[in-house]
């Protein structure tokens, strides 16, 4: 049985000035799947995008800067490989890098795993990473990290309700467009019940 944990304090991770600062989501993805062992650059695009799903779409201008600022952090190494696959001459070779992870990586990945993380709209994809990597870590981290989303659904939650009340007593709504107004709300309040209903499925089990 794992025992309730009192959540850590969230950080405020900001993206720099210019926006080009990857989600965490990303990185902790990288190091995650680098737990598993080496893979190459491509590879580790192609399993984000399955785990992400078909509408997101990670850019190798984001994939490959994030990569190297993980080389230059001592956190992945890589080694280099020839592939001839696709042409038999020499100078048709390319060269592809294979990428390990350091013992450094490995703990930064459990640090990111620990981290709440800030509440923002690229939350749910954290979770979903985060979720993703529940088999390398034990069943206290597990309970955290739904718990985690479970509190962050919950002010998404309190926020349509409250918003729903205020469109009902709202005067300047005109008549004709509240019903619709009301039904977006309710969407969203029925979308967070579902997944609040699986994750106290799910955080039940890891508590008995």
């Amino acid at each position: 049985m794992a025992e309730k944990q009192n959540l850590p304090e969230k950080k405020d991770i900001r993206r720099n000035s210019g926006g080009r600062s990857p989600h965490p989501a990303y990185e902790l993805f990288v190091v995650g799947e680098l737990m598993n062992g080496p893979q190459h650059g491509y590879k580790l695009h192609a399993i984000i995008q399955r785990i992400l799903g078909p509408f997101h779409r990670l850019s190798w201008g984001t994939l490959y800067p994030l990569i190297r600022r993980l080389e230059q952090q001592g956190l992945i190494t890589f080694e280099s490989e020839q592939d001839d696959t696709t042409a038999s001459q020499e100078r048709h070779r390319q060269t592809r890098k294979l990428y390990h992870l350091t013992d450094a990586g490995r703990e930064h990945f459990f640090t990111l795993m620990r981290d709440p993380g800030e509440y923002d709209s690229d939350y749910p994809d954290l979770f979903v990473v985060k979720l993703s990597k529940f088999s390398l870590v034990d069943a206290a981290l597990q309970l955290a990290v739904l718990q985690q989303y479970r509190e962050y659904l919950h002010i998404l939650r309190e926020h349509y309700a409250r918003g729903s009340s205020m469109v009902v007593s709202n005067p300047g709504i005109q008549d004709q467009e509240r019903p619709f107004i009301l039904q977006l709300a309710d969407y969203h309040i029925h979308s967070c019940d579902a997944t609040l209903a699986w994750l106290e499925t799910k955080i039940t089990d890891l508590m008995e």
